[in-house]
C-alpha cells in the first residue's frame, strides 16, 4: 500500500510556516479530512493529491510517498484473505 510520507511533508510544510494538517490542507487545496485519512494511513494518496502537495512544497513526487509493504495485500481469486 502506498502511503503519504508525513515526515517529509511536515518538514517541508514547517519550512513555509505550516505546522498543522489543517494549514497543509488549506495551502495545497486539499480537503483536511482527506489529509487526515492519508496521515493515518487509512487510504492511499491519489496522484492528484501528491501532485498538489508537490506543487506547494516542492521536491520529487517519490519523496512524498512510500511503499508500506507490511500493509500490502495481494488477493488471489478464489482464495480467502489471510487472517491477521
Amino acid at each position: 500500500m502506498l502511503r503519504l510520507n508525513m515526515t517529509v511533508l511536515k518538514r517541508k510544510a514547517r519550512s513555509l510556516g505550516d505546522c498543522t494538517v489543517e494549514e497543509i490542507a488549506r495551502r495545497a487545496g486539499i480537503n483536511k479530512a482527506t489529509l487526515h485519512r492519508l496521515a493515518a494511513g487509512e487510504t492511499e494518496p491519489s496522484l492528484s493529491t501528491v501532485w498538489k502537495l508537490r506543487g506547494v512544497y516542492g521536491g520529487r513526487l517519490e519523496s512524498l510517498i512510500s511503499d508500506d509493504t507490511a500493509t500490502t495485500h495481494v488477493s488471489v481469486p478464489g482464495q480467502r484473505p489471510a487472517q491477521a
